[in-house]
């Protein structure tokens, strides 16, 4: 028997709620902060201060989340690759937490001033990594990517990227031994 929340919840799936609404305000919220923040359309001056146009730039933000709801694939692929990414958050940050317990000054893992630079950097490619994937295979994309490469380019691309990787370690092994303090 479906309790009362399931039945609101199943009722605002009917209603198109998920389908319209959620994705509409997501859109709008990113596209009016981005306006707002990059001030793109001018500022007025309120005081001391320049503020961005507000109105215009709502009505930008309005009918840009209009026009991407009026497009089902796109949002689909919001409905798609949101989940995955806070999937994707949890995750990153349930390793932090884990990294920030065992960080101490005996630990290889420390996380001082020298070594934040390296594990920011591979966070970041980590991140960028996996979120791409995320909308490539929300659009339909990473299958045939990933088939292409394992038939077309298995053994070549293995050993290049192998190759590859070699040198690019080598070559910032090197270059990283030079920095030093100069007088």
């Amino acid at each position: 028997m479906a309790s009362p929340l399931e039945n609101a919840v199943q009722f605002l799936k009917d209603f198109g709620f998920f389908d319209v609404v959620l994705p509409f305000l997501f859109i709008f919220a990113l596209v009016f902060a981005v306006l707002e923040k990059t001030k793109i359309f001018g500022t007025v001056k309120e005081g001391d201060e320049q503020k961005p146009l507000q109105r215009v730039n709502a009505m930008i933000a309005f009918v840009i989340a209009l026009f991407f709801v009026a497009v089902p694939s796109l949002v689909q692929t919001i409905k798609i690759s949101l989940p995955q990414i806070a999937l994707l958050l949890i995750v990153i940050v349930t390793f932090l937490m884990l990294i920030g317990s065992l960080a101490t000054g005996a630990n290889p893992l420390d996380l001082t001033a020298d070594s934040y630079k390296w594990w920011k950097r591979f966070l970041y490619l980590i991140i960028l990594l996996s979120v791409s994937a995320i909308f490539l295979n929300s659009f339909g994309w990473l299958d045939p990517i990933l088939d292409y490469i394992v038939d077309e380019w298995q053994d070549t691309f293995i050993v290049s990227m192998v190759f590859l990787i070699i040198i690019v370690t080598s070559i910032l092994y090197i270059v990283g031994k030079g920095e030093g303090k100069k007088e």
